[in-house]
Parts: C-alpha cells; sequence; structure tokens
C-alpha cells in the first residue's frame, strides 16, 4: 500500500498527542495485509487529593446512678425505753446501841449506875440507836420492841417505830435495888434485817445517913 505524504503526518501528529500507532510510533509492524489501525491511548490522571479528616468530639453526659433506696412504706413503731431507775438500796441494820441515862429522880454515881433518893426511888430512861453500815438509821420504818427486865420479876415492854429513839413512857420509877437489863430487837424496814442490843444499869439504895 502506497504511504502518503497526509498518511504520515497524521501519525506524526497522532504519537505527539500520545496516540500510540504500533506502526508508526516504532512499534511492531502488523502483515502487510492487515490495514493499519488506529489505537487510542487513555491517560489516566491520578489526582491526589489530601485526605480530610475531621476529628469529631462528642461530649458525652456522664450518666450518674444514684441507687436510691425505696421508701419505707410502713410507719416506725416506737419502742418504748426498757431504762428503768435503779430503786434505792434498802438500809440494813447491822447493829443496836442501847443507852441509858438519869431522869429526874436519883443521882447518877457511875457509868449506867443510879442511886435513889431518900424517898426510895430512881428514875431512869433509855434509848437505842440502829447502826447501819452509813451510820445511824433514822426513820421509822423499823419494828422495835423493848424489854426491862430486874430484882423480884421486874418487867416492862415497850414498842415503836423509830428505828432511832426513845422509850415512850417518861422515865422507869426504880425502887428496888438491883441490876436491870434493857434489850432492844429493831427489825430493820421491808424486814430484811434484825439486830438486838443490850445494856444493863444498877440502881442503888440512898446512901444519904
Amino acid at each position: 500500500m502506497h504511504r502518503g505524504p497526509f498518511r504520515t503526518g497524521v501519525l506524526a501528529l497522532g504519537c505527539a498527542a500520545g496516540l500510540t500507532a504500533l506502526t508508526a510510533c516504532g512499534g511492531a509492524s502488523p502483515a502487510a495485509d492487515t490495514p493499519p489501525s488506529t489505537v487510542t491511548s487513555y491517560v489516566t490522571v491520578t489526582e491526589t487529593v489530601p485526605a480530610t479528616t475531621t476529628s469529631r468530639t462528642t461530649s458525652v453526659p456522664a450518666t450518674t446512678t444514684t441507687n436510691t433506696a425505696a421508701p419505707s412504706t410502713t410507719s416506725p413503731v416506737a419502742t418504748p425505753s426498757t431504762t428503768t431507775s435503779a430503786a434505792p438500796a434498802v438500809p440494813v441494820v447491822t447493829s443496836v446501841t442501847v443507852l441509858t441515862e438519869r431522869s429526874g429522880l436519883g443521882h447518877l454515881i457511875g457509868p449506867d449506875m443510879y442511886e435513889a433518893t431518900s424517898w426510895g426511888k430512881a428514875g431512869v430512861i433509855f434509848r437505842w440507836r440502829a447502826l447501819t453500815a452509813d451510820g445511824e438509821l433514822w426513820k421509822e420504818t423499823c419494828q422495835v420492841v423493848s424489854t426491862v427486865t430486874g430484882p423480884g420479876g421486874y418487867v416492862y415492854n415497850d414498842r415503836s417505830a423509830a428505828c432511832s429513839g426513845r422509850m415512850r413512857a417518861n422515865e422507869l420509877v426504880l425502887g428496888t435495888p438491883g441490876v436491870y437489863t434493857v434489850t432492844t430487837e429493831v427489825v430493820g424496814p421491808e424486814g430484811l434485817s434484825t439486830a438486838v442490843g443490850t445494856k444493863t444499869f444498877e440502881i442503888f439504895p440512898d446512901s444519904t445517913p
């Protein structure tokens, strides 16, 4: 086939424009009986686009879970106080002291010694004291029984509620010389204790000449 100047110029223009001809641009020559073919070369342009990284910060409100106990539907029950004040201790009578003293008649001539007057009489009274660990007990919460015995079958009885006190009569008027004995039994408060005290005294005849 005859290649004219026009075709040569077209091929040259195609090569310059980026078109590739296998025969005209230095490629392999096709067979003589194969008409030339035009090959279009595509240029791939890769545009590098910087990746845009968008940083999204999402604030998520913290969820605070409050463990709230469900309100009680039961009314509170008042519990009565079981605290009680201690009861005062009951006094315990540990001992009884008996005392004697001169009354209006006679003379005191020694400890628990009484001399009758010229009339032949001596007056004596007695007292008692109930003692506890804290001292004398001055209350009327006791049971007191006193007995006086003496010469000639003499007996005198006295009763009282006073834990510490004196005989109820004004005095013992005694005319028979001799030794007399006072016995006082005290039963303490609430009957929880008992104590007994004794005292002896002596009556002397008048010594006046």
